[in-house]
């Protein structure tokens, strides 16, 4: 029975979303955006740092200031194809997990991502909260957003 309480996530599980919107979809420019982006918000190191929609980990070799990265996404698949490219580094953890439910103790992280992300919430507020939790105080979630 589904949970009326929890807001609908959204789902790309099975998607061809990697090659259709990013290897195919000339996207090259808006990549190269984030990555100047990132390059200049986020500090130049970090203990540990969590990607919220990781999807198949296009970002994540960006984070090299960080000792540790926990790629979170709702889709299985998504960090499959993340593990697929970035190895079984022990530099980085893939959890399948619902934002709304994030199963991370209280002001475990440093740091936060969450890039193209937001959109897809049916209740960014609730989304947000959680997130919040599980930054430390002082910590980001990037880009812009302090706890």
């Amino acid at each position: 029975m589904p949970d009326k309480k929890r807001p609908p996530v959204c789902d790309y599980e099975g998607s061809d979303y990697q090659t259709r919107f990013w290897k195919k979809g000339g996207r090259a420019y808006e990549d190269r955006c984030e990555a100047i982006a990132l390059k200049r918000l986020l500090p130049k190191q970090g203990k540990l740092l969590l990607e919220l929609g990781a999807g198949a980990g296009r970002n994540t070799r960006r984070y090299s200031g960080f000792e540790h990265v926990i790629l979170l996404d709702y889709s299985r698949t998504q960090l499959k194809q993340a593990q697929e490219l970035l190895g079984n580094s022990k530099r980085y953890t893939y959890v399948a997990a619902d934002i709304y439910r994030l199963p991370f103790v209280d002001g475990l992280f440093d740091a936060a991502t969450m890039i193209r992300v937001l959109h897809h919430m049916a209740d960014a507020p609730a989304a947000l909260r959680q997130v919040k939790e599980c930054l430390a105080t002082g910590g980001d979630l990037y880009p812009g957003i302090r706890q």
